[in-house]
């Protein structure tokens, strides 16, 4: 089976907001005699990634010629490239009806069931291609994400062993996977798709990223509240151009990155240890000096950085600043000790 493997967008969903990663399905551009200046043109557009000026031209020549098969076909792709699923979905339907019954033609029409979160309809769709294609990897990472979409995580996690055992370099299965750890509240799972994503020296592409993690720049933050081995909390204090101390905000609220980075961060810093009826901890205090933006007058988060790497981050802060002020964050971290 001829399956695309040049396009990646993303599709977010569930309460973390994390995506799922499906792949568009190849088209063969052929040429009507009596359209052919308008399809070629369509078609220079769709390699340049200009779905808006592809799609109305298709639409024209398919106004002339409704069932060239064809232009149905790139008209679908395009219609899904620029988030028009259900637009995509007539026209694969069209095709179907036409006759064409292509294991490609239901795979699109199944990535765009995920796409407008209708999980079910994708499976069934899958279904119909056969056994044949039962183990291809495109149709089981789609697999993977309606299953994720229909909270079968365990199904979802098989699925993309499979892609990850036949490809283990898949880099969809294995993005997919580290979102599947946050489903799971897996840290362990999590560091081990870190690492393998981003070596062991993790560095920031981008410039800024969210209290969930940014998937363009593979920067993945998970809810400290969730992990076995660790607790955090911050406290920040503001003080004015004169030092003086203006508030102090107290921070539950953290995301940390599960990659073994940050106990390497952890070991630089002297530890005190603690026992109490809930274990042993080793108690470390990170005192961490910042400035604000400049023009900046309020602040809603802070982060710890290694190598402009977000280690930690505490969000939902709620803090007026004015010019000349700077922040000092005190993040206290215990980490739990569990016998051998």
């Amino acid at each position: 089976m001829n399956m695309i493997n040049k396009k990646y967008p993303l599709l977010f969903f569930g309460i973390f907001s994390f995506v799922i990663i499906f792949l568009v399905s190849e088209t063969v551009y052929a040429i009507d005699e009596n359209n052919d200046e308008l399809i070629e043109s369509a078609m220079n557009f769709i390699k340049m990634d200009r779905m808006d000026k592809a799609i109305p031209i298709l639409e024209k020549v398919l106004e002339k010629d409704p069932n060239n098969l064809n232009v149905l076909k790139n008209l679908a792709v395009a219609y899904t490239d620029s988030k028009m699923c259900n637009e995509s979905i007539k026209l694969y339907d069209r095709i179907l009806e036409i006759g064409s019954n292509s294991p490609e033609i239901l795979y699109g029409k199944a990535v765009c069931f995920n796409n407008i979160g209708e999980p079910e309809k994708a499976l069934l769709t899958l279904d119909k291609m056969g056994e044949k294609y039962s183990n291809n990897n495109s149709v089981l990472v789609t697999k993977a994400n309606a299953n994720i979409f229909l909270g079968e995580f365990k199904n979802a996690k098989q699925q993309y062993q499979k892609v990850l055992k036949n490809d283990p370099n898949n880099k969809s299965a294995n993005i997919n996977m580290l979102l599947l750890s946050h489903h799971l509240k897996d840290h362990d799972l999590a560091k081990q798709y870190l690492v393998k994503l981003l070596g062991d020296n993790p560095k920031r592409i981008g410039s800024s990223c969210s209290a969930d993690g940014c998937m363009d720049r593979i920067q993945f933050l998970f809810p400290m509240k969730d992990s076995e081995n660790f607790e955090i909390t911050a406290q920040i204090q503001v003080r004015n151009e004169l030092n003086a101390l203006i508030a102090v905000i107290d921070s539950k609220t953290i995301n940390y990155t599960p990659h073994p980075i940050f106990e390497k961060i952890l070991a630089n810093y002297d530890a005190e240890i603690i026992r109490n009826e809930f274990g042993t901890f080793e108690v470390r205090k990170i005192i961490q000096k910042s400035k604000p933006m400049i023009n900046s007058y309020f602040m809603d988060r802070t982060e710890l950085f290694y190598k402009d790497y977000t280690i930690l981050f505490a969000y939902n802060l709620a803090i007026p600043l004015e010019s000349g002020d700077h922040i000092t964050t005190e993040w206290l971290i215990k980490k739990k000790i569990f016998p051998e």
